[in-house]
């Protein structure tokens, strides 16, 4: 059975996937960065990881994010 994330924690768990720092994703949230702390610690502990990548892994394997909902590559070189 999938652990349940809330929609805040869905939310963060797609904002990491589009490569967005903490602080990024309080601003774009509206929400403190250790209020985003808490959500990632409350999704690490739910789906069983330790680190953004294992995280956003699962977060494929399980289809809770799709390919094309990442929105932007924040990698491109300048």
């Amino acid at each position: 059975m999938l652990p349940e994330l809330t929609d805040r924690e869905n939310q963060v768990l797609k904002l990491i996937a589009d490569g967005l720092t903490n602080r990024e994703i309080s601003c774009s949230l509206t929400i403190s960065e250790s209020t985003v702390e808490n959500h990632i610690h409350h999704i690490y502990e739910k789906i069983g990881t330790t680190n953004r990548a294992q995280a956003v892994a699962y977060a494929f394997r399980m289809n809770v994010i799709l390919v094309g909902e990442i929105v932007e590559n924040r990698g491109n070189p300048s």
